[in-house]
């Protein structure tokens, strides 16, 4: 499993990139602690 990289995401938000959405920012993120909840 990666991990979300904060610092790629901040500066992908500050060139404009969406934060939410299926190409969001956020979706690696989102994905990423679905998948921990659903190990756990």
């Amino acid at each position: 499993m990666q991990n979300f990289d904060f610092n790629k995401a901040l500066k992908a938000i500050q060139s404009g990139k969406p934060i939410t959405g299926s190409d969001g920012v956020l979706a690696p993120l989102i994905k990423q602690l679905t998948e921990a909840a659903l190990m756990a």
